[in-house]
């Protein structure tokens, strides 16, 4: 999985292949790492980087892809999103128009589904939550406009590009 890290405003490329159970191969920027990685706890995360431990703790925001990270004492507060999604964020902000028909940016488990057909929605506004590999990811409106269907259902495990709902743009008045 390809991540875009981001901390202090400064991104960073973020490849990560495991290459067997609980081990894997980190590519940060240019830089790689193994990394042996486990779980003890909910949120704290033992690591071997390169050969050094660390203890990490990790406290992720409620349906954010913002992330609070304590390394040894020290405070950090990183944005991690999977590199299609931000590359899709980014095509989307540049300006949407016409009729959205949302798909699944991965696949993984719907959380929340936040609209239902008939709503208004504004740009921005979360319409749905998917987790993938623990990480909770918002599906945003592009447009202003009105749901017209919705095609997840809460709990539904969706593959990537499987439907997810559509937003009509709101008629101009003229």
């Amino acid at each position: 999985m390809t991540y875009i890290a981001t901390y202090r405003g400064r991104p960073t490329r973020v490849q990560i292949q495991e290459t067997e159970p609980g081990r894997f191969r980190v590519l940060l920027g240019e830089t790689p790492y193994d990394v042996d990685f486990l779980e003890p706890q909910r949120n704290i995360l033992s690591l071997l980087i390169d050969g050094q431990s660390f203890e990490v703790d990790v406290d992720p925001a409620p349906g954010a892809d913002l992330y609070g990270v304590m390394i040894k004492g020290d405070h950090y507060e990183i944005e991690v999103v999977e590199e299609r999604k931000k590359k899709l964020s980014m095509k989307l902000a540049a300006g949407a128009a016409g009729r959205q028909d949302l798909k699944s940016p991965m696949a993984g488990n719907v959380r929340a589904v936040l609209v239902q057909p008939g709503d208004e929605v504004k740009v921005g506004q979360v319409l749905m939550i998917l987790e993938a590999m623990k990480m909770q990811n918002e599906i945003k409106s592009t447009i202003h406009g009105t749901v017209t269907s919705v095609s997840a259902r809460e709990g539904q495990t969706v593959a990537m590009g499987d439907p997810l709902c559509v937003v009509e743009p709101l008629a101009e008045e003229g």
